[in-house]
């Protein structure tokens, strides 16, 4: 990991985001955290995946559906940060 990278990490950390990276399984939706634990997502969270330098926000729908030409679920792997969405009744 580059120190930019553990920067911006770190700072997403500070925010309040939990970190990994993006596994798409049997239409399941899971963040891999650095220490090994797996935390599912679902549409309770706010999900950003990075892209380059900007995070780009997707549903559960599209990290799901989106995919490679070959299939392949498009964003599992990538850099992602969740946040679990706090509602005010």
């Amino acid at each position: 990991m580059l120190l930019s990278d553990h920067i911006r990490e770190t700072a997403d950390i500070i925010a309040g985001y939990v970190t990994g990276t993006l596994v798409i399984e049997n239409n399941t939706v899971s963040l891999l955290k650095l220490d090994g634990e797996l935390i599912t997502v679902n549409e309770d969270y706010s999900i950003e995946v990075r892209n380059d330098r900007i995070y780009e926000s997707v549903t559960v729908s599209q990290v799901i559906d989106l995919r490679t030409e070959e299939g392949w679920p498009l964003l599992s792997g990538i850099y992602t940060r969740i946040k679990k969405i706090v509602t005010l009744n």
